[in-house]
């Protein structure tokens, strides 16, 4: 078994690295496995950004918000978003419509399995030039998210 699953943002440093360390973290133990042993298990999590500064690290407050939760982004490196990543995915999350935009460029048959995290028509917006406050609200709304999509992504996996 193989799945894959890809979450977008526009840098890559602050929603994605976030929601894919949650999804990490939920579906390992949901699965009954660690973190380390969900790929080897056929499972992967991986971000992108649409528009990404590559090798960055993930924004200090991330990587403070994923530290009070036990999740580690100390590893991240911020990555620009290719097609093969895009032709790979089973399921790709959005934080907002900018993503589909441009996977609908990028690689429009992925748009077919791309969709917003938060729910259809609700956007997660980009915290990058807000407050800190602002941020943990959106910090917040992902991890309700992606508390949302566990159950459905562990049938998708399950099917697969």
């Amino acid at each position: 078994m193989s799945f894959e699953i890809l979450v977008l943002c526009a840098g890559n440093i602050g929603r994605s690295p976030l929601a894919a360390a949650m999804l990490r973290r939920g579906l390992a133990v949901e699965l009954g496995v660690s973190e380390d042993q969900l790929e080897v298990s056929g499972v992967g999590v991986g971000s992108a950004g649409t528009g990404a500064p590559e090798g960055h690290q993930a924004s200090s407050r991330g990587e403070a918000y994923a530290i009070a939760r036990g999740l580690d982004l100390s590893s991240h490196r911020a990555a620009q978003l290719t097609e093969t990543e895009l032709e790979a995915a089973d399921v790709i999350y959005c934080m907002d419509r900018q993503q589909l935009a441009a996977i609908a460029e990028l690689a429009p048959a992925a748009l077919m399995r791309a969709e917003l995290l938060a729910g259809e028509g609700k956007e997660i917006p980009d915290p990058h030039y807000e407050s800190d406050g602002f941020f943990r609200r959106v910090a917040e709304q992902i991890e309700e998210a992606v508390a949302a999509r566990i159950p459905e992504l562990l049938e998708r996996i399950e099917s697969s």
